[in-house]
C-alpha cells in the first residue's frame, strides 16, 4: 500500500487506535479500563513532524494505560495479542519496528515485514510509572521546590499531543494539574529571568564600547534568550529545548511583536541600535506584564547606565517589585535561581529527569 504521505503523525497514531487498537482491545478484553494517547518524546506530539522526521521514532504507535491493580495482569497478555493480531502495515506504514538502539537505548525505526510477530509500539504504563519515568516525580502532590527541578521540555511533552480515549481519568487529570506552574513558582520564575537580564542589560554597550562587537552581539542573543523565556512565561507556556524553540515561539501571542524586534537585533551593526532595540523588547514585556496585575503598574524609560554612555531600562527596580508578591518557601531562596532550565542548559540533563534530580542532590 502507498503511504499515507501528508498525514501527520499524531492523526496516523490516532487512526492506529481508532481503527486497529481499539478494535483488538475490545476483542480481546472487553473488560478493561484504559486509557490511549500520543505523549512524550517525538517531534509529532508538537506537530512539527515533516518528511525527516520519517526516518527515525516515527510511525503508528501509542501510549496505553492501566490501573495499576490491572497493570500486573493484563501489560503482559495486550503485548502477546498485540504481537499475534497487528496487522503488518497501517496506511502504508508498517507497524514493526527494529530495537532500540544499543547506543541511545531508545531510537527505533520502522522494519516492513510480512510474516511473524510485530515489534510494536504500542507502550504499556500506568500514569504513576511515567511520571516516575519521564519527570521523576512519584505523586501529583509537588511542593514548589519540586516545581523547580521538573525541566520545560518534559512539562511540555507530557501536556501536549492528544489523549485519545480515557475510560480512567487519571491521565487527563495529571495532564490538568501539570498543565503550567503554580502562582507562586510562576512569578518566582518571571522575577529570576528579569534578574538575568538586569545582571547582563549593560554588556552590551560595555563590550561595544571597548570595541568588541563579537562580544556585544554574543551578550545581545544572551539577552535575546531570555527575552524569548520570559515571553513563554509571560503567556505561561512551556518552553522547548533548543531544536524547537524559534518554532513553539512563533505559536506565542508576544511573538507578533517581538520577532520583528529580535530579528533587528540579531542583524543590527551598530552597538547603539542593539541596545535601542533591546530596550523596546523590555518595554513590551513589561508592558504585558503589567496588564497581569502582578505588581502595581511600572512605567519605564530608556535611560542611561550610571552616566555611561550605555541604553538601558531600570529592571533593577522590576526585580525587586516582583520580589514582594512571591510568598514563602520560595521568598526564603537567597538567590533567584529560577527554575531548572535558567541554571541548565544541558539538553541530555534536561530530558533525564531522574539524573536531574540525582546531581542536584548530590550538590
Amino acid at each position: 500500500m502507498v503511504p499515507y504521505k501528508d498525514i501527520s503523525g499524531l492523526k496516523l497514531s490516532e487512526l492506529f487506535y481508532e481503527e486497529i487498537v481499539k478494535a483488538l482491545i475490545d476483542q480481546f478484553f472487553p473488560e478493561l479500563r484504559y486509557a490511549t494517547a500520543l505523549i512524550g518524546p517525538g517531534s509529532e506530539v508538537l506537530g512539527y513532524d515533516d518528511n525527516i522526521s520519517r526516518d527515525h521514532h516515527w510511525g503508528p504507535r501509542l501510549l496505553l494505560f492501566l490501573k495499576e491493580e490491572d497493570y500486573q495482569r493484563y501489560s503482559q497478555k495486550l503485548d502477546i495479542k498485540f504481537q499475534e493480531n497487528l496487522p503488518a502495515e497501517f496506511l502504508g506504514y508498517s507497524t514493526n519496528w527494529s530495537e532500540p538502539d544499543p547506543e541511545d537505548n531508545m531510537t527505533q525505526m520502522l522494519v516492513p515485514t510480512s510474516k511473524g510477530l510485530i515489534n510494536h509500539r504500542i507502550e504499556i504504563h500506568t500514569v504513576q510509572s511515567y511520571l516516575k519515568k519521564n519527570l521523576g516525580i512519584y505523586s501529583l502532590n509537588l511542593t514548589e521546590k519540586d516545581w523547580l527541578m521538573l525541566p520545560e521540555q518534559k512539562l511540555l511533552e507530557f501536556t501536549s499531543g492528544k489523549v485519545f480515549y480515557d475510560g480512567l481519568g487519571d491521565l487527563t487529570e495529571a495532564r490538568k494539574v501539570l498543565q503550567y506552574y503554580p502562582e507562586n513558582v510562576w512569578k518566582f520564575k518571571l522575577m529570576s529571568l528579569w534578574k538575568h537580564i538586569d545582571q547582563e542589560i549593560a554588556f552590551v554597550g560595555r563590550t561595544g564600547i571597548l570595541g568588541d562587537d563579537l562580544g556585544s552581539r554574543i551578550e545581545a542573543s544572551r539577552l535575546i534568550r531570555y527575552i524569548i523565556m520570559m515571553a513563554f512565561v509571560i503567556n505561561k507556556h512551556y518552553i522547548p529545548y533548543a531544536k524547537w524553540i524559534g518554532l513553539e515561539f512563533k505559536r506565542l501571542p508576544l511573538s507578533i511583536q517581538l520577532e520583528p524586534l529580535l530579528q533587528k537585533i540579531l542583524e543590527e551593526k551598530e552597538w547603539k541600535k542593539r541596545e535601542e532595540y533591546l530596550s523596546e523588547t523590555y518595554l513590551i514585556l513589561l508592558e504585558e506584564q503589567n496588564k497581569l496585575r502582578i505588581t502595581p503598574p511600572l512605567v519605564l524609560n530608556p535611560q542611561s547606565y550610571h552616566k555611561r554612555p550605555q541604553t538601558v531600562i531600570d529592571t533593577c527596580s522590576i526585580v525587586n517589585e516582583l520580589k514582594k508578591t512571591i510568598a514563602a518557601p520560595l521568598n526564603t531562596i537567597k538567590h533567584p535561581i529560577g527554575t531548572v532550565n535558567e541554571f541548565i542548559d544541558s539538553t541530555d540533563i534536561l530530558t533525564d529527569p531522574l539524573f536531574l534530580k540525582s546531581i542536584i542532590q548530590d550538590l
